[in-house]
């Protein structure tokens, strides 16, 4: 190893970065607001609600799942024949792709 061995800084090393480094850490992503699951339904009931054709009676949204959360489409015999079916389930996937953007689903604890 020679007369130098391992101990000091060897020459060639700098001892400090020539590039520029970010100060302080990276901004966190902003936290997302809690709902519960029957609260995440409501809102996409209500937005499909909204929707020409959206039957009265005999749909249900059910949000499953804690984070990442989904939401289902039911249509039940009450809603009669829905001819734009296929777009509302496409419409109920739409908002819950915004929703989980927004939200994670809060769980509530049992008295």
């Amino acid at each position: 190893m020679g007369s130098r061995g391992t101990k000091g800084t060897p020459a060639d090393v700098p001892t400090t970065s020539e590039t520029e480094e970010p100060y302080g850490l990276a901004r966190p992503a902003p936290a997302k607001e809690k709902k519960t699951a029957e609260e995440l339904a409501a809102m996409i009931r209500q937005d499909l609600s909204k929707v020409d054709g959206w039957p009265e009676r005999g749909v249900s949204v059910t949000v499953y799942g804690l984070n990442p959360w989904n939401s289902l489409l039911a249509f039940g015999v009450d809603a009669g024949p829905v001819p734009n079916k296929v777009d509302l389930q496409n419409f109920c996937d739409i908002i819950t792709e915004r929703l989980k953007r927004l939200y994670d689903v809060r769980v509530v604890e049992p008295p």
